[in-house]
């Protein structure tokens, strides 16, 4: 269970949909996306899959890389895995390089 092992989460906007992130320290980032705040086209072409496909690299808000001490400071193009649960779905973003799936 995420609550209990990761500290607690920030909601952060998305483009597409309102995320809460966790941080797993040195490990990985979890983005949280409640299914009751997605739109049925958001689901159908973001989260139709078990890998999440990040097509340019993306900048992690600055107030998180700081308060987290992450050793990254954007998320680089690539393939992610995508976990379904019964109240959302969840982004895993390795916070190592080259821990892409």
């Amino acid at each position: 269970m995420i609550a209990s092992r990761l500290a607690q989460g920030h909601a952060i906007p998305c483009p597409h949909a309102p995320a809460i992130i966790h941080c797993d320290p040195g490990h990985e980032l979890v983005f949280r996306f409640r299914k009751q705040r997605l739109t049925d086209r958001v689901v159908q072409t973001y989260f139709s899959s078990s890998i999440f496909l990040v097509e340019e690299t993306f900048s992690l808000p600055q107030r998180l890389v700081r308060m987290w001490g992450l050793p990254v400071g954007s998320i680089p193009p690539g393939r992610y895995i995508l976990e379904e649960y019964s109240r959302e779905w969840r982004l895993y973003f390795p916070l190592q390089p080259n821990q892409q799936p």
